[in-house]
């Protein structure tokens, strides 16, 4: 947290987290885990498997091999499902603002779920579904599901694609987004500002310009880019 400009902000934290596709007759679904509400961090919200890069996750390589390894070993342990040997392709990476106490450099990749029954902790996540990203996104915002600004940006980029395999394919051929966040309060409710809005340096959103935003608004969230 910052003290006026005498303080640093606190260490970035790697971490990860990937979002496990399959196809049905209905189309894409994404695996949505929900945590248990009685936790501190994002108790009750609904979210990918995941968690912090482990000291004994791939020591001595990069950060972005290191958070694939933590992401298998964190869906293994929330969802018993095996992707040791998917291939993960790397969708963004979230940073949060300066401000916040604990700071987690999270990686967020996707990947074909295996042909496998999901079988949760019943500790640290307490239910799961499969979803469509649009029938995702449509729910937000609601009491019954609860998703942070991550979350719902990793469901628009996945919207489009009819496939787990398309999607796979469309993200490694895109450039990784960098997401490093600042928050400022909107005519409803927050807004989110990425760098590339107009508003990210002053936090004026009323201005012209180019737009890399998410309103979270309590009757419809609302995420506009250029």
């Amino acid at each position: 947290m910052l003290d006026g400009d005498t303080q640093a902000p606190s260490p970035l934290i790697p971490a990860a987290t990937v979002l496990l596709l399959r196809d049905t007759d209905n189309g894409l679904e994404v695996l949505m885990l929900r945590r248990n509400r009685a936790l501190k961090a994002f108790g009750g919200a609904w979210v990918f498997p995941g968690g912090r890069v482990d000291d004994a996750d791939g020591p001595g390589l990069s950060e972005i091999e290191r958070a694939k390894i933590a992401a298998t070993r964190e869906t293994m342990e929330e969802t018993s499902l095996n992707i040791s040997g998917a291939r993960l392709a790397t969708l963004s990476n979230w940073i949060p603002p300066v401000e916040e106490k604990r700071r987690f450099s999270t990686w967020f990749f996707v990947a074909q779920a295996p042909a496998s029954d999901v079988i949760i902790d019943d500790g640290e996540i307490h239910d799961y579904q499969w979803i469509s990203p649009r029938e995702a996104l449509a729910r937000v915002p609601a009491d019954d599901f609860m998703v942070m600004p991550p979350t719902y940006i990793s469901l628009y980029a996945l919207q489009d694609f009819e496939t787990a395999r398309d999607a796979i394919n469309g993200v490694i051929g895109t450039k990784t987004e960098i997401f490093e966040t600042k928050f400022t309060r909107g005519p409803k409710g927050f807004v989110t500002v990425w760098p590339g809005d107009c508003a990210y340096d002053d936090l004026d959103i009323n201005k012209t310009g180019r737009r890399r935003r998410l309103y979270a608004d309590p009757d419809g969230w609302r995420y506009e880019t250029d």
